[in-house]
């Protein structure tokens, strides 16, 4: 589930970047903190993007290109979020970082990142067709419907706007029973100015990425992901950024799946400038579940893995 938007003194952009700015507790050290989420977990967007920003901090003359994560445990949104980072090796053209994030010692998220500086060469992109304006349903409307349509009187105002606008085209499907291909496209755009740091541009992007990369994963079914009897978790996420991005500018998003099988959804997503630019790649590996499926009753209440929705 995602986090709950509302922050009381601030807007939601404003309490994500000052999530984003970590406390230097010792060398390599950081630590960060939560905010409530829809099912009492952290979310792993955020965790993601914290780490991110930990190790970007012990990186000061390139710029992130990809990042591989696995989801551990499920996080106490109530306890800080310890990260320490490993700096695995300094090259001439490349920096590796690892990073083990904890709570209360107990490691809960494992993150592996690298870092190079763009060289010259020839460019080719996956193209696609960009409509010519920004449009779609509030990300934030279609998760209150969702809500909503479990009988759960679920006020508006609890869950409040996200710190990135997000525009589903055709709206987003999380409840009905109706199979249909495996693809879904939105515009993003953060809620305000970001302050002039490319990485804490890219954490952003990886932040929301993980709102919908695996979404449209079980749209061929007759179920979704907040159908009654369904329960879900990122297992796994990896993003590669191929050029700096603006969050505060336009970006639409691409998602599909290729395949789900044992409970694994695999999602895609490509992020586009207006221009048609490629500037993030992202993949997620999800574990889904449905108490309706043949020998759910096994693994029911356990999914002992990473939060999301």
């Amino acid at each position: 589930m995602p986090p709950t938007f509302r922050d009381e003194d601030r807007s939601p952009l404003e309490g994500l970047l000052a999530r984003l700015d970590l406390e230097r507790t010792a060398e390599n050290h950081y630590r960060g903190t939560s905010q409530p989420s829809l099912n009492g977990r952290i979310f792993g967007g955020l965790v993601f993007a914290q780490a991110m920003r930990a190790a970007q901090a012990t990186v000061a003359d390139r710029p992130i290109h990809s990042a591989h994560a696995y989801f551990l445990r499920p996080g106490n949104p109530a306890l800080p979020i310890d990260y320490e980072v490993d700096c695995v090796r300094d090259g001439r053209s490349f920096h590796t970082r690892g990073v083990i994030a904890r709570q209360a010692g107990t490691p809960i998220f494992d993150f592996m990142a690298s870092f190079h500086a763009n060289e010259p060469s020839p460019i080719h992109e996956q193209s696609v067709e960009l409509p010519a304006e920004p449009a779609g349903e509030e990300y934030e409307e279609g998760l209150l419907r969702a809500i909503r349509s479990r009988g759960i009187d679920f006020p508006a105002e609890k869950l409040g706007s996200g710190p990135v606008q997000i525009l589903v085209e055709g709206g987003i499907d999380m409840t009905s029973a109706a199979p249909r291909a495996p693809e879904l496209r939105a515009w993003l755009r953060a809620r305000g100015a970001v302050p002039e740091d490319p990485s804490l541009h890219a954490a952003l992007l990886a932040y929301t990425s993980d709102l919908l990369v695996t979404v449209a994963g079980v749209y061929p079914f007759d179920f979704r992901l907040m159908s009654p009897g369904a329960s879900s978790a990122s297992l796994d996420h990896a993003m590669w950024f191929h050029e700096p991005l603006r969050v505060d500018e336009w970006i639409y998003a691409v998602h599909d799946s290729p395949v789900f099988k044992g409970s694994r959804v695999l999602g895609r997503a490509l992020f586009y400038a207006r221009d048609g630019r490629l500037l993030a790649s992202a993949v997620q590996e999800g574990l889904v579940r449905n108490e309706t499926w043949p020998g759910a009753d096994a693994h029911r209440h356990r999914p002992n893995v990473g939060s999301k929705r």
